[in-house]
């Protein structure tokens, strides 16, 4: 109890994972992965084999918006970076930085239009390849898919995602909310066009505190469980480390761009347009019905923010020919990176990208 008070460093296993920037554009910077030197890695209480010919088209890994980074990489034996290294991929990882007022005019154009095509750019040059793949978390997911619908001809192979909302009407109580707000809302917009964009993003600019008491809260039951099983495992060292480092995840959360949430509830919640499968980008047009890299999806079993009909909508908006949809246990982070996740998600991702990585 003392030493996880005065040195809670020592419990939180996060970003531990070698790698060096490549590339960099104000808070948004490109990460390349290492793997040291190993015939095997732990992935959670078992290993497996390291494969030490890498596949040929290299994967970049897109995370949310309102985390770190470092939630692809959370602690050494539940590492989806490492576990994909030791698949045979060549990884690199998008930091979106951590916005802070200063950047509340962040809009959804710098991250579609702009810091995507320049990532695949960079991972192009780097590693000589034609193409890549991209794999997204949640919003990451919905960022690949406004930059693959905006931009046909982008040099990516397939698309991955895990728990990325389509249909925001259909995700859960959340969803019901939405879609009665929404009603009025879009009323307002067609009589007096009543528009969101004139209003300073200051005002939609969501701090990283309130962000993470926002997350805690989809779930207040599941809060307090948490707190009463760490008191019963007090003198366990290794549940305490996996209980800290998750907790870091939520306690440790970044500011949330006040335009791009701006965006997201005028397009996303209140028109639901992402469902429609055609909205406006900076000016850009997007069209789901362009995207034709080949498709795997994921959703959460008991995810309480995506749920399962919300994520499947992507099969009915994309136009890719090969697309497929899975469930997976877990809630919005268990589905990602909880302990069953490495024997589902990355397994099945992994298995997926054998064919479409060469």
């Amino acid at each position: 109890m003392v030493e996880r008070r005065r040195h809670p460093r020592r419990f939180i296993q996060t970003d531990k994972t070698p790698w060096d920037e490549i590339y960099r554009n104000g808070i948004m910077a490109l990460r390349h992965y290492s793997l040291p030197p190993m015939a095997r890695i732990p992935v959670g209480d078992e290993e497996i084999p390291v494969r030490r010919e890498k596949h040929r088209i290299p994967l970049i890994l897109v995370p949310a918006l309102g985390i770190h980074c470092w939630t692809y990489d959370l602690m050494p034996n539940r590492s989806m970076v490492r576990y994909l290294m030791a698949r045979g991929h060549d990884v690199y990882l998008i930091d979106w930085g951590q916005p802070s007022q200063a950047d509340r005019d962040l809009d959804l154009d710098t991250y579609v239009n702009q810091w995507l095509p320049q990532v695949v750019e960079r991972v192009r040059e780097h590693t000589g390849s034609d193409q890549v793949n991209l794999l997204g978390y949640c919003m990451g997911g919905l960022l690949c898919m406004l930059y693959l619908g905006s931009h046909p001809g982008a040099p990516v192979r397939s698309l991955s995602t895990i728990a990325s909302p389509v249909n925001f009407h259909k995700s859960g109580p959340f969803g019901k909310i939405f879609s009665l707000a929404a009603i009025p809302a879009m009323q307002a917009h067609d009589w007096f066009q009543v528009r969101l964009e004139p209003l300073d993003s200051k005002l939609f600019h969501i701090p990283a505190r309130l962000l993470s008491l926002g997350f805690k809260m989809t779930n207040p039951p599941g809060l307090v469980q948490s707190y009463v099983d760490l008191l019963r495992n007090m003198g366990d060292r290794d549940y305490l480390t996996e209980y800290m480092t998750m907790g870091q995840w939520f306690n440790d959360m970044v500011d949330y761009p006040g335009a791009v949430v701006r965006e997201v509830i005028e397009k996303m919640v209140l028109a639901n347009s992402l469902a429609d499968g055609r909205l406006s980008i900076g000016g850009r047009p997007v069209d789901f019905g362009a995207i034709t890299q080949d498709l795997l999806a994921f959703g959460g079993r008991t995810d309480r923010i995506v749920s399962l009909r919300a994520a499947r909508e992507i099969l009915k908006v994309v136009g890719s020919r090969e697309k497929r949809f899975e469930e997976a246990p877990g809630g919005h982070a268990g589905v990602f990176a909880g302990s069953k996740a490495p024997g589902q998600c990355w397994r099945v991702i992994a298995d997926w990208l054998e064919a479409r990585a060469d």
